[in-house]
């Protein structure tokens, strides 16, 4: 597999690449700067004086050349190529004979004279390019240096980086092991190490907690399957035999009993699957959410559902206490499944005639949803005991699959609470849904 340049290696090429810029910035600046200084000093050395002065100076310099001019205008040649008039004073470049000159003209010794002082500029442009060559050669080795420094350097500055990385290399059995806990990075020698560890942190805590709701799904289902099995085996078996028998047998006399134990044991399969499905769907990571609803809302729809599912059920609703909270946050799905599964617990096995929903605040804060009602109700010593799944007391009436109050209970600690079991103000059975206190609004 192709891979990238290490950071580190990107930190000394960047160092060069910016020295390079600086230096061939500094280099053009230079070498104008260079030029300049050299035909300033050679501006300085063009100056004229007296004969004696122009032939011993004109005899020292082989680059020179002075042209003299009378007062007529006539030039006498003192040495190198006659060269011609210039403004006075000002220096100027010409080309004489092929050769390029700077010269600058002057009054000369004698009234009316004119002298007129060149030099070539072969030697000015051959130390130019000599310190310009000085120049490129300190600005190679410029670069070079930056690069060897960016090395050096950068190496130190990527070493939170190379812990970081043997760190995260390290944590592979701890983040897929479900039974542990959330790993963690740490990092420090640099801000961005420190953001990326804490980066790697947060997303191993969310992939923690992902990995425990696989698992807790996962757990649901075998539990799911385990419990369906177990508890349809009966009734299914019943059926099997019932349905063997009328086929072995069409004209039984028994004929109608046989058939309404098998829609029974129908009723039953159909009763326990509703039960369970219920139950895993509890079971699921967040099944109980979490949204505002008002209590008086919960209890009016409660209310509206036991109606509707029992003729001749008298239900009624009490009003929250003053100091109730108006509202909770909470499943409202998950609560009126719950008051439903109490409704029918005390309907079905209890007999009751009639069901009072009501709510109060709690001895620990939050809300507490009350069913009672007036039916046998259930001995004290069972009550914690009929929680559990396929439990049944020893007062339940009708067959049942055990899971009503289960579902109650789960539906509870999905909510941060818990269930209780009581005498209710009627003679018959309190059933307490309590919600934590950090649902209350």
């Amino acid at each position: 597999m192709r891979r990238s340049l290490s950071l580190r290696a990107r930190v000394a090429l960047a160092a060069a690449l910016a020295a390079t810029v600086v230096v061939v910035l500094v280099g053009a600046l230079a070498s104008v700067l260079l030029a300049r200084e050299q035909t300033e000093r050679l501006d300085r050395s063009l100056v004229p004086g007296s004969p004696a002065v122009l032939g011993s100076f004109a005899s020292t310099r082989a680059d020179l050349a002075v042209t003299l001019r009378n007062p007529a205008g006539e030039a006498r040649r003192v040495s190198g190529p006659e060269l011609p008039l210039s403004p006075i004073g000002i220096p100027t470049s010409v080309t004489v004979a092929g050769v390029d000159y700077r010269i600058r003209t002057a009054p000369g010794p004698a009234p009316g004279s004119l002298v007129t002082v060149g030099a070539t500029e072969d030697d000015t442009r051959a130390r130019v390019a000599e310190r310009q060559r000085l120049v490129g050669g300190l600005g190679v080795v410029a670069v070079a240096l930056a690069a060897g420094l960016g090395w050096v350097f950068a190496g130190r500055a990527v070493r939170p980086m190379r812990r970081l990385t043997a760190q995260a290399a390290t944590l592979d059995r701890a983040a897929t092991d479900p039974a542990a806990a959330p790993p963690t990075v740490r990092a420090d020698g640099s801000r961005e190490s420190e953001e990326l560890a804490d980066a790697l942190s947060d997303m191993l805590a969310r992939l923690h907690v992902e990995q425990e709701r696989s698992t807790a799904s996962l757990h649901a289902a075998r539990d799911f399957a385990a419990a369906a099995r177990h508890e349809l085996r009966t009734p299914l078996t019943s059926m099997r035999t019932d349905l063997e028998v009328l086929a072995a047998h069409p004209d039984l006399p028994e004929r109608d009993e046989v058939l309404a134990d098998v829609l029974r044991a129908q009723a039953r399969v159909e009763a326990t699957l509703t039960a369970l499905g219920q139950l895993a769907a509890g079971d699921l990571p967040d099944a109980a959410g979490g949204e505002p609803i008002g209590v008086a809302d919960v209890l009016r729809l409660a209310a509206e559902d036991a109606r509707r599912a029992h003729a001749g059920l008298e239900v009624v609703v009490d009003e929250p206490d003053p100091a109730t909270p108006e509202s909770v946050r909470a499943s409202p799905e998950g609560l009126r499944m719950a008051l439903a599964n109490a409704v029918v617990n005390a309907v079905r096995h209890g007999h009751a005639g009639t069901v009072r929903l009501g709510a109060h605040t709690g001895t620990e804060g939050g809300v507490v949803l009350t069913v009672d009602d007036d039916g046998s109700g259930l001995p004290a010593d069972e009550r914690e005991a009929v929680l559990g799944r396929f439990v049944r007391g020893s007062t339940a009436g009708a067959p049942g699959s055990g899971l009503g109050l289960a579902l109650v209970a789960q539906q509870a600690a999905r909510h941060g609470g818990r269930v209780a079991l009581g005498d209710a103000p009627t003679g018959g059975l309190r059933v307490s849904l309590a919600l934590g206190p950090d649902r209350a609004g």
